[in-house]
């Protein structure tokens, strides 16, 4: 119901996301298998291939539902990807593209940003473990360092906006949707 909102300071929205999207992100994360000892660099380049597929329909998406460039040009990362690929070798603008998730409303949207702002989060790990892939020094590896340094200030500040937003159950609603069509999209076969 609109206006359904997190009664306590100790029950954040956050937390609310954490725990109902939590089977979600593992079923992504497990599947994705990036911090697994034998990740190969075509291995990598074909989930990076499937995140700019991603990342291709869904960054527009969410711009649109949104309305808000200030917030979200600096939290944009398909340029990483597109300059990571070509490090690699791979032409960004022959990849297939993903349909976005079907987002309706601002407070959808945010809880498909809660999504992939999560993932720069995870990114910073998953960096670390790309070390013995051999990948380029001109590149590579952008799109998992996310914001660098900053990666944490740009979480903080997207949870700050996340916690104000007043209608919880689109939130929710958005980053289901969204890790469903991740999942469906970073997972299938081929």
């Amino acid at each position: 119901m609109p206006g359904d909102r997190i009664a306590s300071a100790g029950n954040s929205l956050r937390d609310r996301l954490r725990a109902e999207t939590r089977a979600d992100h593992d079923r992504l994360e497990g599947g994705l298998a990036l911090a697994d000892p034998g990740l190969t660099l075509g291995r990598y380049r074909a989930v990076l291939s499937r995140f700019f597929g991603f990342w291709a329909g869904w960054e527009p998406r969410v711009a649109a539902e949104l309305s808000d460039d200030a917030f979200l040009s600096p939290r944009r990362r398909l340029h990483l990807l597109r300059g990571d690929l070509r490090a690699l070798g791979v032409v960004p603008e022959t990849l297939p593209t993903c349909p976005p998730p079907a987002l309706r409303g601002h407070g959808e949207a945010m809880g498909s940003l809660y999504v992939m702002e999560g993932s720069t989060l995870g990114g910073r790990v998953i960096l670390k473990g790309l070390e013995g892939l051999g990948l380029p020094a001109a590149g590579g590896h952008s799109y998992f360092n996310g914001y660098g340094e900053a990666t944490g200030a740009m979480w903080r500040g997207f949870l700050e906006r996340l916690e104000a937003e007043p209608d919880a159950a689109a939130v929710l609603r958005g980053a289901k949707a969204t890790f469903a069509a991740l999942a469906d999209w970073m997972l299938r076969p081929g």
